[in-house]
């Protein structure tokens, strides 16, 4: 009987096919909360209950993240001028009055989901935030996104196949902090989500997996090189775990076709590679740590800076380090350190330009709008710190300063009219309730 509900559950649901692309591109990624201290998943599915029961059917989960957020000048959402969820300081050409203070709320990085058989051998999960870094200051105009939405089937104790979109096989430690989308992405972290199949084998002493994915979201109407002439994105990860603690190396790669069908087609190679770990000596101190090293790696929905084209490839490296410790019953602190650097500057292009506008001397700033040509960053680098007061196991209180300074390259007519290096600071806080 249990067997025809949840084959009902799954039907009715929709949860049974890949899902579609993000709602956006670049959508937002995710770093994990110093309350929550979440982390990409790297182990899929627990081993099966020993009895199944119809309370393990449906579980519905979710979690608020009121935020405020200010800074003594402009900050950007992968490029977007706002602070939905920041990733860099703001480029001056493209923020209205980069030099001026200012100050957002946010709720839109709350998120809802539901898991289907949870501790079963096959299982579902879907989950949605509110996220659109179109909007600056939303109210009722956020709407859902899609975040994750999978199959599971652990098919034997430690293996365990997945379809759907989810956490990337690649890069998979994330930061701690209040900023779950934007936190340290674009700035060292360099994973993010993928419609992809991927098999994971875990046991207590090491992990092995792979996967075929998807190259990156496609949001337009029309199938494209994309769907034509890209291969599926390969990815490997292996990991040594000890007790709470792991290290290990993780890597993608793909073939992508530039200017696909024409004369001058070209084929090039898109690749990361990681090194990871996560450090948990006690319950009270954990340390994450990423290194990366990637050709082309923004072309693979990661959320870099290396942008190729069709006249030129673009390497990167870059990486983080967050720690936090508990200094009492609900009292907590941590921080963390990002960057990311193109290797080949000079190859990076504005992300921007002025449209019609292009042929005046002298266009004014904020008139231009985002091009499509990628990140526009030359390097990004962060810090940041944080308080966390848990009065509750499920609610912590959270204040974190940031320090942003992001070097950006500029169109011609830009150069020497205003500085391409920005620094930028401010404070978020907020709450985070998970239930």
């Amino acid at each position: 009987m249990k067997n025809a509900r949840l084959a009902a559950l799954f039907v009715t649901g929709g949860l049974c096919s890949a899902t579609s692309a993000l709602a956006q591109a670049p959508a937002s990624g995710e770093a994990a909360p110093a309350a929550v201290t979440e982390t990409a998943p790297t182990q899929p599915a627990p081993p099966p209950a020993p009895a199944e029961s119809d309370e393990n059917l449906f579980r519905f989960y979710g979690m608020f993240n009121p935020r405020f957020v200010a800074s003594n000048g402009a900050m950007e959402s992968y490029s977007q001028p706002n602070a939905v969820a920041v990733t860099a300081a703001g480029n001056p050409v493209l923020s209205v009055a980069p030099d001026r203070p200012r100050y957002t709320f946010q709720v839109a990085q709350s998120r809802i989901g539901f898991w289907l058989n949870e501790k079963g051998p096959l299982r579902a999960q879907l989950e949605i935030d509110f996220v659109d870094f179109g909007k600056s200051t939303p109210t009722t105009g956020s709407l859902p996104r899609v975040r994750l939405a999978r199959v599971d089937y652990s098919f034997a104790p430690g293996h365990t196949l997945s379809m759907g979109q989810d956490w990337d096989l690649h890069a998979p430690i994330n930061p701690h902090g209040i900023n779950l989308v934007g936190a340290l992405f674009e700035a060292g972290n360099a994973g993010f989500m993928r419609q992809q199949l991927k098999y994971v084998y875990s046991s207590s002493a090491f992990e092995l997996g792979a996967a075929l994915g998807f190259p990156t979201p496609n949001n337009s109407a029309k199938a494209a090189s994309l769907e034509i002439g890209t291969l599926p994105t390969l990815a490997v990860r292996g990991a040594y775990k000890f007790g709470k603690s792991k290290v290990g190396v993780s890597a993608i790669a793909t073939r992508l076709p530039f200017n696909l069908g024409a004369d001058d087609e070209r084929i090039s190679n898109a690749f990361s590679a990681v090194f990871f770990s996560e450090f948990v000596p006690s319950a009270d101190t954990q340390v994450r740590m990423e290194i990366n090293y990637g050709q082309n790696a923004y072309n693979l929905g990661l959320l870099t800076l290396a942008q190729g084209r069709h006249a030129e490839d673009l390497q990167e490296v870059g990486g983080f380090i967050s720690a936090r410790q508990v200094v009492a019953a609900q009292h907590a602190v941590y921080g963390m350190a990002g960057y990311q650097k193109v290797l080949n500057a000079s190859k990076v292009l504005p992300s921007y330009n002025y449209g019609s506008q292009a042929g005046n001397d002298a266009p004014a700033f904020s008139s231009a709008s985002l091009s499509g040509s990628g990140p526009g960053l030359v390097h990004n680098g962060t810090v940041r710190v944080g308080y966390e007061f848990r009065p509750t196991r499920k609610l912590a209180f959270m204040l974190e300063g940031f320090l942003f300074q992001s070097r950006f390259r500029l169109q011609q007519v830009d150069e020497g009219r205003t500085d391409p290096v920005r620094t930028s600071m401010g404070v978020e806080a907020g709450a985070l309730l998970s239930f």
